[in-house]
């Protein structure tokens, strides 16, 4: 189970926002995702937090694919330990696709980084 925490915040600006979904959709096309392979949710944080992808929403790489395409920034401040305990409590959560037995492993791509 895979979930990527990105910041949306003002301080992140558009075109380095676009990077970063350019780079999370990079990883998914490598991956194999499916209900009995990777799962992958995605979290959008700025001042608040929200869960975009759950981990039991998209169970084939297209439909996550465009998911991940269509997330906008939130635009506000900047609470990345808010992010992370939200990831922690919620989207690594049974109830939103988590399983028990499966390793937990979220990734919070940094900004200013070449995604080439």
């Amino acid at each position: 189970d895979l979930v990527f925490i990105l910041d949306s915040s003002r301080s992140v600006r558009p075109s380095e926002y676009e990077q970063v979904k350019v780079f999370v959709s990079k990883v998914i096309e490598s991956l194999t995702v499916g209900p009995n392979a990777t799962r992958v949710g995605v979290v959008n944080y700025a001042s608040q937090v929200k869960n975009e992808v759950s981990l039991k929403t998209h169970r084939n790489k297209a439909a996550l694919l465009k998911a991940v395409s269509k997330i906008e920034p939130l635009s506000t401040g900047t609470m990345t330990g808010l992010a992370i305990q939200f990831a922690i409590n919620v989207a690594f959560s049974e109830g939103e696709g988590a399983r028990v037995r499966s390793p937990d492993v979220s990734k919070v791509p940094a900004l200013h980084f070449p995604y080439q």
